[in-house]
This record gives structure tokens, sequence and C-alpha cells, in this order.
């Protein structure tokens, strides 16, 4: 009798427990899930990632998150951001896995923001490209067309799975750049400034020195469009990633992206067709005269399962590369340069 007392009495104290501890908000451990789509998941985005190709896609994305919460589970970054996690783990050699997932779930997630569906005639978004932005691809780049050109063939001369995205910096130069693997153009100085807060991976934004770190880099008041590399050359790579030598400017890029990237097409043949040999090669900046920080304004993903489920087959990437350029958000695109060029005029003022 006294034996079913004291279970009784058990089980009440373990109910009435727990409101007799505070609540904390870290007491539970925050999973990182993935947001809804801008667009229509069941419809696909146009021909560029029909519906099959983008539930691959968005599985993708899902696996890297379930990946990355395992990985995270019972260490510091536990409860910390996608953003917080590339940060944190980019210099630690022992929780490269973590970064990877991290890293990769962030690209993924910024190269599904921005692309949207074609329009209902079937047409792309070039309409949607504003003045600024059209002047400066017609100025360092002779034409849209090129553009597309000297972009496709940085994807195309990709042999591993990566990354192709269209830059920008402060002076409205632009430029094509690839990472590879997990490497990112979207975090820089332990800062990610986007354009669209709130929309990776639903993540807060971190304000600068909210974690309790500074950066060396002068962070303007407004978020900024896009965001900035941690080094010019690749992003954040890999953890510890090797320091450029001692007597490298700030603006150097590792000979391996310039030897793979050309800011102008001017008098090459492309995928396009021939391209116009009349503009002039001097008023085209280099890779080595882009800005330090730079402002992602779209990317690609290049990796295999988006155009093998996509139906392009082993050897459909150039065909399906093609199909990309039908859904762009250009709008997004040109609100993000015009908020990169002027990041420049404010910190003056």
């Amino acid at each position: 009798m006294a034996t079913n007392t004291s279970l009784r009495f058990l089980s009440s104290s373990l109910r009435k427990a727990p409101r007799s501890i505070p609540r904390s908000k870290f007491a539970i451990r925050s999973v990182h899930q993935r947001r809804a789509l801008l667009y229509p998941e069941a419809a696909g985005v146009g021909n560029f990632l029909p519906p099959e190709a983008l539930k691959t896609v968005v599985q993708f994305q899902d696996g890297l998150l379930e990946r990355l919460n395992e990985e995270v589970k019972g260490t510091s970054e536990e409860n910390s951001t996608v953003v917080q996690t590339v940060i944190s783990t980019s210099i630690n050699r022992e929780k490269t896995l973590a970064f990877n997932y991290a890293s990769l779930a962030l690209n993924n997630s910024f190269f599904l923001d921005n692309i949207k569906p074609p329009t209902v005639e079937g047409g792309d978004h070039e309409g949607e490209i504003s003045r600024e932005l059209h002047s400066a691809i017609t100025e360092q780049y002779g034409s849209t067309r090129q553009l597309k050109s000297s972009f496709s063939a940085a994807a195309l001369g990709m042999s591993t799975n990566g990354w192709v995205w269209f830059v920008t910096d402060s002076r409205g130069v632009i430029g094509i750049l690839p990472t590879f693997g997990p490497g990112t153009l979207l975090v820089r100085s332990r800062q990610y400034m986007a354009a669209e807060q709130g929309l990776s991976l639903g993540d807060l934004y971190v304000s600068p020195g909210e974690d309790g770190t500074s950066s060396s880099s002068p962070i303007p008041k407004s978020p900024l469009p896009g965001v900035p590399p941690s080094s010019p050359a690749s992003g954040v790579s890999s953890p510890i990633s090797p320091k450029p030598p001692k007597d490298v400017g700030p603006r150097f890029f590792h000979s391996s992206i310039a030897s793979q990237v050309n800011f102008s097409s001017a008098g090459k043949s492309n995928i396009y067709g021939n391209v116009n040999r009349n503009v002039s090669k001097e008023k085209l900046p280099t890779i080595l005269n882009v800005g330090e920080v730079l402002y992602p304004l779209f990317c690609v993903s290049v990796h295999e399962h988006a155009w093998l489920s996509g139906g392009y087959g082993v050897w459909g990437k150039e065909q399906w590369l093609k199909e990309f350029w039908s859904v762009v958000d250009w709008e997004k695109a040109s609100q993000a340069y015009r908020r990169a060029i002027n990041v420049k005029s404010s910190l003056i003022s």
C-alpha cells in the first residue's frame, strides 16, 4: 500500500516539476528548417527546373539542413543560425562537416531566392533590368548576350560541383566569380549582409557585433544588397583557408580563379554565337580591379543533380544553362545592384 502511495506521489511530482523550472529560450535546441519557396514548388521553375528537378533541389536543401542539425547537436553551434554556423566553423578544421553543410545550404537558399518562373507568355525577365544595371552590363560586357556567354562559360568550365556568381562592388563594377564545393561569397569579415533579411533559411538577421565580435571593415548602418566574400579569392571556401602572400594587395585574386574567369568576353565566340568585337578592352574591368567587398546579385548552382533530374542528361549542362536566363529574377538583381552602388555614397556622407 505504501508503495502505491509513493508511486502516485512520485508521478504527481513529475507532472508538476516542469512548472517550477523557469523557461529559457536556450532550453530547446534550435532546429534548422527550410522555409517555403517564393513560388509554387509543384509547378517548377520553367524549363530550367521542371517540377521533378525543383523537387530534387529542394530535397538537397532538406538533406543539408537535416545533416547540419545532426552535426551541431550537442555543440556550441547547436542554437546558432546557419550564417553564424558558417562563421564559427570556418576557422575550425574539426568542424569542417558542419561548415560544409551550412555553407552549401546558405548558397542553395540564395540560388533559389533569386530565380522565379518565366512570364505567363513563357518569356524571360530581362525587361525588368534597371537602367543602371543595364548600363553597367553594356559598358563592361558589350551586351546582356555577352554577359550571359561569359557567365555560362564560367559554369561550363567547372569540372566539379560549385557555384557561379554575378557580383558587383560599390563602384558598380560587375563581374563573374566561381566558388567550388562549399565555397561561398555570402560571408565576409564575420558578417552576413543581405538585401532581404530573414529570407535565407528563416534565419534572423544578425547585426554587426551582435554575436560579441567586431569587424575591422567599416559596415554601413543600413543593410546591404547581396553579401561580400571573406576573401576576394574564394569567399569562405574551407575552414582555415591559407592566407595570401604578404606582398599581395587586398584586391588579390587567386590565379586559379583569374585563369577561369574573364570579365570581358569581347572578341570571342560563345554558345550564344559571335559577340561584338568592337568593345574597347581598355574600358572593361579585369578581375584585378574589382573592389575588395563584393555583393552577389545572383548565382547558379552547378551541381549535376540539377540538370540530370531536369531531363537534360549527363551531357545536357550547356542546354540547361541556356534555360537559366529565362528564370533569373532581374528585378531583384537590379534592386540589389542599386543598393550596392549607393553604399559608397552613404559611407562618404
